[in-house]
């Protein structure tokens, strides 16, 4: 295993998952949907019409959501990150990481939450989210040695999250591991 193809790999998927956070947090939000339909000149005030292109758009979030991620994977690899070839990149850690959003996502979020107090995992960035199931899910699927892991994370936090991320992501992480070392 090359360390920077590995490192490549996992900006790709964090990329994929902060997608995947990013729309169902909007999906829960009713001032960015209408923020949404307001740019495409329906108002609240369209009563019918309203109702009529929130249930579509929230259609078509669901269907994003829903998607092969297959598909999606090429379209981000495509799209994206055209400045590294496939040889620059680890795929087989993408192909294991990739398709288990959904599998570990609910699991990380009830942990998550019993390690922190004034606030829940839907309150935090969307980065910060898609950090922690990143983390989790190569965790579970990869067993990444957790230093590492920890290690290559936090670091991803101090170079896209605020300046406190990467102690909470850090700490939390730490209980996480010692819960489930036990």
């Amino acid at each position: 295993m090359n360390v920077h193809h590995r490192i490549n790999a996992r900006k790709i998927v964090l990329s994929y998952f902060y997608q995947i956070c990013f729309f169902y947090n909007l999906s829960g939000e009713d001032a960015a949907i209408q923020e949404a339909l307001f740019i495409d000149n329906i108002f609240k005030t369209q009563t019918e019409k309203f109702s009529q292109e929130k249930e579509t758009f929230l259609g078509m979030v669901k269907e994003y959501l829903d998607e092969d991620s297959e598909t999606d994977l090429m379209y981000v690899l495509n799209c994206f990150f055209d400045e590294w070839k496939k040889e620059d990149v680890d795929i087989d850690y993408i192909l294991k990481v990739w398709n288990n959003f959904n599998k570990y996502s609910k699991e990380l979020i009830k942990k998550v939450d019993s390690y922190t107090q004034n606030f829940s995992y839907s309150q935090m960035d969307v980065i910060d989210q898609a950090l922690f199931i990143l983390w989790y899910v190569e965790r579970k699927e990869l067993e990444t040695p957790k230093e590492i892991l920890l290690n290559e994370l936090v670091e991803l936090a101090k170079r896209y999250s605020d300046e406190w991320s990467p102690k909470l992501i850090n700490g939390i992480m730490h209980n996480i591991i010692a819960e489930t070392s036990t």
